[in-house]
C-alpha cells in the first residue's frame, strides 16, 4: 500500500511526464519533430535536460508518447460514437462513423502534415498503423461483438479487415478530400459484407 507522500509525487511525476508530451506535441506542430531537440522540449515545460531523463529515455520515447496520445484522442471520439449507436441500427451507425471519420482526418491532419513535410515519413507510418492497431482492436472487442449477437458474424479474421479498411479510408479520405460519403459507406459495406445492412442516400 502506497503512502500518501508516495502517490502525490507519483501524480507530481504523472503530470510532469504530460507535461513534457503535450509540449513535445506543440512544438511538433510548430516546427516538425525532427527539429526537435531534448532543450527545446525541457526548455517549454521549464524543467532541465537531466530532469527530462528521468521521465523519457530520449527524443524517440517522446514521439511514441506523443503518437499514443494523439490516437488516445481518437479512441475517445470513438468511444463515444459506439456509446451512442442504436442498437441494430447499421445505417445509421455507418452514416455516422463515416462523418466522424472525416472529423477525426481534419482534427490531426495538422499533425500528420507537419509529419510529412518535415520529412519524417517514417513516423507518420508508424503513427497510422498504430492507430489503425488500436481502432481495429477497439472495434473487434466493442461494436463487432454486438453485430455478431444480433446479426452473426459475416467476415473472418476480423481485426485485420478492419486493419486494413482504416488504413485504405484514411489514405482515400486524405488523397481523395471530394470523395461522397455514400461511395466511402459502400466501400465499408463491400468490405465487411453487410450491403444489406446499409441504405443508400
Amino acid at each position: 500500500m502506497t503512502s500518501a507522500p508516495e502517490e502525490k509525487q507519483s501524480a507530481r511525476g504523472d503530470a510532469r511526464r504530460e507535461a513534457i508530451v503535450q509540449a513535445a506535441r506543440n512544438i511538433c506542430l510548430e516546427k516538425g519533430f525532427s527539429r526537435i531537440t531534448v532543450s527545446d522540449i525541457a526548455g517549454e515545460v521549464g524543467m532541465t535536460r537531466s530532469l527530462f531523463y528521468h521521465y523519457f529515455k530520449d527524443k524517440d520515447a517522446v514521439a511514441d508518447a506523443v503518437l499514443d496520445d494523439v490516437i488516445d484522442e481518437i479512441l475517445s471520439k470513438l468511444e463515444r460514437w459506439n456509446q451512442s449507436r442504436e442498437t441494430g441500427n447499421v445505417s445509421k451507425a455507418i452514416n455516422d462513423i463515416v462523418r466522424l471519420l472525416r472529423a477525426l482526418i481534419a482534427d490531426e491532419s495538422p499533425f500528420s502534415n507537419r509529419m510529412i513535410q518535415d520529412g519524417n515519413a517514417e513516423l507518420y507510418i508508424k503513427f497510422i498503423d498504430r492507430a489503425a492497431d488500436r481502432i481495429a482492436d477497439y472495434i473487434a472487442q466493442t461494436t463487432v461483438r454486438d453485430f455478431e449477437q444480433l446479426h452473426g458474424l459475416p467476415i473472418t479474421n476480423v481485426h485485420e479487415t478492419f486493419f486494413t479498411l482504416i488504413v485504405g479510408l484514411i489514405s482515400l479520405i486524405r488523397s481523395h478530400p471530394n470523395v461522397s460519403d455514400q461511395t466511402i459507406k459502400e466501400v465499408m459495406a463491400q468490405t465487411l459484407h453487410i450491403e444489406g445492412y446499409v441504405t443508400q442516400d
